[in-house]
């Protein structure tokens, strides 16, 4: 046999050995054991004023080709001070000051639901007379396990899913609205993550706002953030926290809202002024920065020039040295 026939044959093998090992365990993909749900909306806001309720409506639905329980409780969380997402407690039993759970009437009660069933949950919140004012939350969890309480069987897929909804209730009265601007950085994705510096020898290509909201209620900062360049024309504009709706900021926590840039392109010092506002808009905070972009080639130009001039300085110096010691 030749060489070819013989390559083609060993490539043929392996490839036939793959398909047989892969139909295993595709066969046991779509066996579609286990038990999993999906949860809509993912948030809820409420203004509830004392002595009045609200409804909270949630949707679920099973994903998965067996009949499950949902059983309902609320999981409390704190920020993570960074993308704003909630760190659930790992503990359902501990509470923060500001649970929702005083406000959840009757009690949760659990839900059948048949293979690819969907229901829509309603549960009443009620705010006493006298509630403080100011921000409550929590998240709507649902845990999902097989309504026979079946082992999985061989070859299933055991699943025991945890989906959760975000309930965010601001009770009215009294409400401290204040942020502050902790930070203004420039960020450069790498392979280990975003680095921030000073000083940068690749164009950074994202800008990071930290704010902190000092007050007792959700903060939904806005405003613009603009970058110049050393001769102060403007390369850059942006809105911050241009979602809908706007991201929030939990109280005594902070939030660090990072945009994409593009701009960059001549060495030099540029500088970042972020205006931040919140609430009605009355109050403006301004925070600014700066950085440097020096890139690789040009400090290399810089050095060559440098190191020419030095030259040219050293070359002018003998010569005059010379025609001193010649007179």
């Amino acid at each position: 046999m030749s060489f070819g026939k013989r390559f083609i044959t060993i490539v043929m093998s392996v490839l036939f050995a793959a398909v047989a090992i892969a139909m295993p365990v595709i066969a046991q993909e779509d066996n579609g054991g286990g038990s999993g749900l999906s949860i809509s909306p993912t948030r809820s806001e409420f203004n509830i004023a004392p002595g009045t309720s609200q409804k909270l409506e949630i949707t679920i639905r099973n994903v998965t080709s067996g009949s499950i329980l949902a059983q309902p409780f609320v999981n409390d969380f704190e920020a993570d001070n960074i993308t704003g997402g909630p760190k659930l407690y790992q503990n359902p039993d501990k509470r923060n000051a500001a649970t929702i759970t005083k406000f959840l009437a009757g009690s949760l009660g659990e839900v059948l639901l048949k293979p690819g069933e969907r229901k829509d949950l309603s549960y009443d919140l009620i705010v006493p007379e006298g509630a403080a004012p100011g921000a409550y939350y929590g998240a709507m969890t649902f845990k999902a396990t097989p309504a026979d309480g079946a082992a999985p069987q061989p070859g299933e897929v055991g699943l025991t899913a945890n989906v959760s909804s975000l309930v965010l209730i601001e009770v009215p009265g009294d409400i401290t609205e204040k942020v502050a601007v902790t930070s203004v950085k420039a960020y450069q994705t790498t392979k280990d993550g975003d680095k921030t510096s000073s000083m940068f020898s690749t164009a950074p290509d994202k800008i990071g706002i930290t704010v902190k909201n000092l007050g007792n209620s959700f903060a939904k900062p806005f405003g613009t953030v603009t970058m110049n360049n050393m001769f102060g024309k403007q390369v850059l504009s942006y809105e911050l926290n241009n979602l809908q709706p706007r991201g929030n900021i939990l109280p005594n926590s902070s939030r660090v809202f990072t945009d994409n840039i593009k701009g960059i392109s001549m060495p030099g010092r540029y500088n970042i002024t972020a205006n931040v506002s919140h609430g009605r808009g009355g109050e403006i905070i301004v925070a600014k920065a700066s950085f440097w972009y020096l890139p690789a080639w040009f400090i290399a130009v810089l050095a060559a020039i440098v190191l020419a001039v030095a030259a040219v300085a050293w070359w002018l110096f003998k010569r005059n040295s010379s025609k001193s010691k010649k007179a």
